[in-house]
């Protein structure tokens, strides 16, 4: 469909201009005629193997397949003529003839386009007289599908998206004929980020999700357009509620600007932990060390009147931290009432991203197909902003785009994505191609000073298109809205307060009277606020944070609120609350919160109208000369230092010690993931990734199992203070050990540093990043594990 130039097609009677080289396929939907397809997709175009989409074409002896006809001037065409339904009519016989009668029970029942096409155009009835084949009924394919072979109708869109969309090529067709078979190419667990998006390609109910599998009839389900807030991107997504319930969530196909169509494993997966047991349901007030359930108006009484006497004395003992969790107008309000009293510590950033605006250089998800380079620096799009990363791989495997990693520890790309990896910013420049019109830097907002000394170096003559893939997905629209120490909403420049790791400095010296933890977990990053006088955590659930609070209020989850919020492109999307799903009776949405504290400290908001108004002005602005790396948003002590390829050298060279890095995995987390007990094998172990020089230097293999330990003259009190809770009696060298990682050696790994997992609530390596660590008491794997158990494929 690249050339534009117009030919005029009749189908059906109808003339219709389209594009030429256009799929009959495609040509017919712009008179709402469907040609049935199976194995056809528009992301990935024709495969011609269903034969389901025959049509006549006129002064063509024989019917042909719509999905690789392409439409030439002139041409008539005839989608429902009798010799083209006798044709389709014998394709589907042929069909049948071996699929089970599972109608009744199959979970693709009432969706099913099998199902469709032979009420459509099948005959009622079945001229054979021989047995069905039998084939297995429940082949567990991996942790999130289940595959019945004798369903499978051999389409191929699942061979085909692993191979032409996600380029991992581990479903492949096996064996021949009858005894076609979906398998894994080596045996092994189907297993990556995007494996779900396969139970929606499927056209029967050959692949079935293993969360939603015998939960539900597609008539019986209430559905809700929203946006997926489980990272930046902000895919479109249908939320599918029964009884209450969230029984599963489903893509938007035309979604092409933001998610192109697809879902992540965990936007599509994780949505168990809405009526786990565990939510907190009322809020929780800690007296004399023990939770006692105290009513609303109570709550708010204790806050309101911490605030009040802290700001009387002092507002600056006061502080904020939250809005990557929440939705614009959350954000704003958070901003406006703590502003109001006087308070200018405000934070989104409770981890170690520090940006999240890439200013007048961002560019649009969709533009990243039309890059000639695609430059990645900091930790992988693949586990911060997964749909993301799918434009990334599509760029270099099917547009030509040149991938160039920077300084990276990730796991390479698979085979069939063409991937260059460098250690400096010199290198990068020496491997763009040459002359490119159009350039994308990737970066994970962490550290701003390599990003920006590439910035610099980059061809003056190129379009440079930016792009930040962060730990939260409102990040930016928290930062537009004024969650910031430095700047209001609108970046409009404000009175400097104390960032998110000041704010916990100055709790661990007892000088924060009042410190408020909207929607973030810091605690779980071994941040340490447990001195400051006065903590309220708003939550789902008894995060690490709020085990440290003395006030836990409920707060409802992105299925349960409305709002809009903003993704990393810079777009405005809706978040909807989802029809008919049950809530906890006093669990209210951190806005409810917000408002009903200003009512208690008496501070006037905006109205909705206003509030709509702002966001809408707040997102629009920007500093002209923003870029990434700005040093208006500076250092911190949480950002790590580890991806400086000088660092790793030096503390290689000093001798058998590594410089640790920690990094993201999107089924790690203390919050929504782990209460989700049915995503639980989807949560990676924790694990220590060497280089395979360095792990043949040590002696260790993939499956085998070390400790690492921090030097002494790596760490210190506030390293230790950072790696202990309030009841840990051990002693700081003891706190400064992780124990029992299985080792990953990790093809492309720079020598001299270990990369860890970090955010896993039984082994958090988060306080590591970046100090110099050593590798002992290994243990070695049994001789028959080769690969990593439960670490991402």
């Amino acid at each position: 469909m690249a050339d534009q130039q117009l030919v005029t097609v009749t189908i059906d009677g109808t003339q219709v201009q389209v594009p030429k080289g256009t799929w009959l396929v495609e040509a017919a939907k712009q008179i709402k005629r469907e040609i049935p397809v199976y194995c056809y997709h528009r992301k990935m175009g024709p495969a011609g193997l269903c034969r389901i989409c025959l049509v006549e074409i006129e002064g063509m002896p024989k019917l042909q397949i719509a999905c690789n006809t392409a439409a030439t001037d002139g041409m008539v065409v005839h989608t429902q003529s009798e010799k083209a339904s006798d044709g389709r009519r014998a394709v589907l016989e042929l069909y049948l003839v071996n699929h089970p009668l599972d109608c009744p029970i199959c979970d693709k029942g009432g969706e099913c386009d099998l199902q469709d096409y032979a009420m459509a155009y099948g005959q009622g009835y079945s001229r054979s007289v021989d047995p069905k084949v039998s084939k297995p009924k429940a082949v567990d394919l991996g942790p999130t599908i289940v595959l019945d072979e004798e369903r499978c109708v051999v389409c191929q869109r699942c061979v085909r998206f692993d191979d032409m969309i996600v380029g991992e090529r581990e479903l492949v067709l096996k064996d021949r004929g009858v005894r076609n078979i979906i398998a894994t190419a080596n045996g092994e667990p189907y297993r990556h980020n995007y494996t779900g998006n396969v139970t929606e390609l499927c056209p029967v109910g050959a692949l079935t999700s293993k969360t939603y599998r015998f939960k539900s009839r597609p008539w019986d389900l209430r559905r809700t357009a929203t946006t997926c807030t489980q990272c930046p991107v902000g895919c479109q997504m249908h939320v599918d509620v029964r009884v209450g319930v969230v029984q599963r969530t489903m893509s938007v196909e035309n979604d092409d600007a933001i998610s192109d169509g697809w879902l992540c494993d965990r936007g599509r997966y994780n949505v168990g932990f809405y009526d786990d047991p565990a939510r907190v349901t009322q809020p929780m007030y800690k007296r004399d060390g023990r939770w006692v359930q105290i009513a609303w108006d109570d709550a708010l009484d204790l806050w309101a009147t911490a605030i009040r006497e802290a700001c009387a004395i002092n507002p600056a003992s006061v502080g904020v931290v939250g809005g990557g969790r929440l939705t614009n107008e959350e954000a704003f309000l958070l901003q406006h009432l703590f502003r109001a009293k006087g308070v200018a510590n405000l934070d989104w950033r409770a981890g170690r991203q520090r940006q999240a605006s890439p200013g007048r250089s961002g560019g649009t998800l969709l533009e990243l197909e039309s890059c000639d380079a695609i430059l990645l620096i900091g930790e992988s799009p693949a586990e911060r902003a997964p749909i993301m990363d799918l434009r990334v791989r599509k760029a270099a495997l099917q547009k030509g785009a040149k991938l160039i990693r920077i300084a990276s520890a990730e796991r390479p790309y698979p085979a069939p994505i063409p991937s260059t990896d460098v250690t400096t910013v010199a290198e990068a420049i020496k491997s763009l191609p040459k002359e490119p019109k159009r350039i994308a830097v990737v970066w994970d907002g962490s550290d701003g000073k390599l990003a920006a000394s590439l910035l610099e170096k980059l061809p003056a003559g190129a379009e440079i298109l930016t792009y930040i893939t962060g730990e939260q997905p409102n990040a930016r629209g928290a930062e537009a809205m004024g969650m910031l120490p430095f700047a209001k909403s609108g970046y409009a420049k404000a009175e400097a307060g104390l960032d998110a790791a000041q704010m916990f400095a100055a709790a661990r010296s007892g000088k924060l009277a009042v410190l408020s933890i909207f929607g973030a977990n810091p605690a779980l990053h071994r941040a340490d606020f447990s001195r400051a006088s006065f903590t309220v955590v708003s939550d789902l659930f008894m995060t690490e944070t709020a085990q440290l609070a003395d006030l836990v209020l409920p707060a409802k989850g992105p299925f349960e609120k409305t709002g809009t919020t903003t993704n990393m492109a810079g777009d405005l999307l809706p978040v909807n609350a989802a029809h008919s799903l049950e809530t906890p009776a006093d669990a209210l949405s951190d806005l409810e919160m917000i408002v009903a504290l200003a009512e208690k400290l008496g501070v006037e908001l905006p109205v909705a109208e206003e509030v709509d108004a702002a966001v809408l002005r707040h997102l629009a602005t920007a500093p002209e000369d923003f870029t990434l790396g700005d040093a208006r948003f500076g250092d911190s002590v949480m950002v790590s230092l580890s991806n400086h390829p000088e660092k790793r050298r030096k503390a290689h060279a000093e001798g058998p010690t590594f410089t640790a890095i920690v990094q993201t995995r999107i089924f790690a987390g203390g919050g929504t993931v782990a209460h989700d007990a049915r995503i639980a094998e989807l949560c990676p172990l924790p694990a220590a990734a060497l280089s395979p020089e360095d792990a043949a230097e040590l002696g260790v293999s993939t499956g085998d199992y070390v400790d690492l330990a921090a030097l002494a003259s790596s760490f210190d009190d506030e390293f230790a203070n950072a790696n202990s809770t309030q009841d840990d009696n051990t002693s700081a060298a003891e706190r400064a050990v992780l124990h029992d990682l299985l080792v990953e050696v990790r093809n492309g790994m720079p020598r001299g540093t270990v990369a860890l997992i970090g955010g896993l609530p039984d082994s958090t390596a988060n306080g590591f990043d970046g100090a110099s660590v050593s590798v002992t008491n290994i243990r070695r794997a049994p001789q028959e594990i080769s690969e990593p158990i439960g670490a991402p494929a």
